[in-house]
């Protein structure tokens, strides 16, 4: 375990420093943790331009499996102290199995995400309004989430 963890700082740390360019907004595949409501966990996202396409696997807080996957599109950008932020807003579905398909949610996730300028990572902050569906049951979901993405393209 110590040496695949050893490994892994050691390839990031190289990527970090082979990467001479200054990022303004990264496009291309991210992967990385998010960590939150509908679902923690593993969190891609793939960018072009203003619009990505995002996705979630990993657990609910009722201890389910859960996978979340959708779009977003950033909206506009404003600086805080010369820093570039973004402000975004999408459609994404999660759906639950424990251990079978136990319910769904439809959220309106509106975020903030930073992209680093020296290297290819994002972070990012999003709340998740919508409505959940479970056992003919509706009724309305709030999460929210934070997470970090490495592009590697």
């Amino acid at each position: 375990m110590k040496k695949t963890l050893l490994v892994i700082i050691l390839v990031m740390a190289s990527v970090f420093t082979l990467s001479a360019a200054r990022y303004d907004r990264t496009d291309g595949f991210g992967i990385g943790l998010s960590a939150g409501y509908p679902v923690s966990g593993l969190a891609i996202k793939y960018g072009m331009g203003d619009f990505r396409i995002v996705g979630t696997l990993g657990y609910s807080f009722e201890d389910n499996v859960a996978v979340e996957a959708g779009v977003q599109y950033d909206l506009d950008r404003f600086n805080v102290d010369r820093l570039p932020f973004y402000l975004n807003i999408g459609i994404t579905g999660a759906a639950n199995f424990n251990p079978a398909f136990d319910g769904f949610s439809i959220n309106v996730p509106i975020g903030i995400s930073f992209f680093f300028r020296d290297v290819p990572i994002e972070t990012f902050f999003k709340l998740t309004p919508g409505i959940r569906v479970r056992s003919n049951v509706v009724e309305p979901d709030l999460g929210a989430a934070l997470g970090i993405l490495f592009y590697v393209s």
